[in-house]
């Protein structure tokens, strides 16, 4: 659909229009653009070269047991044999699809970088550099070169919000944990730094052991221009219920609808009141809506406005494997950091910036 569209017609579907979406557009024309028609060619050479070298080498593994199959049996060569095929393949191909995902995790730097410019914001994709990676040699040199990195359970939280919401209890318990796709700045007069968040944990024992996901979705954490009065804990109705402790009391909400949709506990209530007005938890359900997210919580405290939305992966700046000339990765990207700033904005702006955006 998108490649019937023009440059405008894309532009044209981002509501509300703001005034960076003016820089945002030249952006996209005096440099982008050029800089992704600079890389399509070397995508499509690397997927070919990547997928050449699968098939031929699953042809040769797919041989070599047929071979083994007619020289001894099926009954001996089944199910082990075939097992072993199918990962022999997975191993002998893993290093030629690097350069392929190293390719993704530029377009995500350039595209969804290109979109926080306009707005003053970074971002990172805090992915680890696979781009001298092709064959298994030079993965097993990266590997060695990358040991702390490969084996670690996982990085130092690039934003406060992580600490801050396990500090309240708000996060799962964890064995490991991954961080991705940094976008930090400043709306407002408010700084914030919002990340992509994995836990996961081990499960049972022998065979039985397995890995499970306890969280995925995205951290925001905003730093007030004042400190909050008390500590107000919200989150979507029906799975948390420990916010009695401390001298926590349940809020009361304005909205019959909110109140059945999240439980507030605080402990000053008029603050809390005061803080979630209906306009206010509509965008952060939009901010749910938008990302497919669930089980929104966070905790308004000290200087800190901090969130976390379970929600699958965010920022991809489209497939790799789909031209990268197409300004819906672009737009859709404008679009979710225009998300951020709503936001931020029904937060902040009533009370210590109004009237300056």
């Amino acid at each position: 659909m998108s490649k019937f569209m023009t440059l405008e017609d894309h532009f044209a579907r981002l509501h509300p229009v703001r005034p960076e979406h003016d820089a945002a557009r030249l952006l996209w024309q005096d440099r982008l653009a050029p800089e992704l028609t600079t890389m399509e060619e070397e995508r499509k050479a690397v997927i070919k070269r990547a997928t050449m070298h699968t098939v031929a080498t699953a042809a040769f593994i797919v041989a070599l047991v047929f071979a083994a199959i007619i020289a001894f049996g099926f009954e001996a060569i089944f199910p082990f044999g075939i097992f072993a095929g199918i990962v022999g393949i997975f191993i002998a191909c893993a290093a030629v699809w690097m350069p392929v995902f190293s390719m993704k995790s530029q377009t995500k730097q350039l595209v969804v970088g290109a979109a926080c410019e306009p707005f003053g914001f970074t971002y990172s994709t805090l992915h680890q550099d696979l781009s001298g990676v092709s064959s298994l040699r030079s993965l097993g040199s990266w590997v060695n070169a990358n040991k702390s990195a490969v084996f670690s359970k996982g990085n130092e939280p690039p934003t406060p919000a992580f600490e801050r919401l396990k500090t309240v209890g708000l996060m799962p318990s964890y064995d490991s944990r991954k961080f991705e796709d940094l976008i930090e700045g400043v709306r407002a007069d408010a700084a914030f730094t919002m990340v992509e968040c994995k836990l996961t944990e081990q499960q049972g024992s022998g065979k039985n052991r397995r890995t499970v996901t306890k969280f995925q979705g995205l951290l925001l954490n905003i730093e007030y221009p004042e400190r909050f009065l008390g500590r107000t804990l919200l989150a979507r109705d029906g799975w948390w219920s420990w916010g009695r402790k401390n001298g926590m009391q349940q809020v009361q909400l304005v909205s019959k609808e909110l109140e059945d949709a999240f439980t507030v506990y605080s402990t000053d209530q008029v603050e809390a009141r005061t803080l979630l007005t209906p306009d206010r938890m509509e965008r952060l359900i939009a901010l749910e809506r938008h990302f497919k997210g669930s089980k929104l919580r966070g905790v308004f405290e000290e200087g800190h406005l901090t969130i976390a939305l379970e929600a699958d992966n965010q920022f991809e700046a489209g497939s790799i494997f789909k031209p990268l000339i197409d300004p819906a990765r672009y737009v859709e990207t404008l679009t979710e950091i225009g998300l951020i700033c709503d936001l931020i904005d029904g937060f902040l702006t009533r009370d210590w910036y109004k009237d300056k955006i």
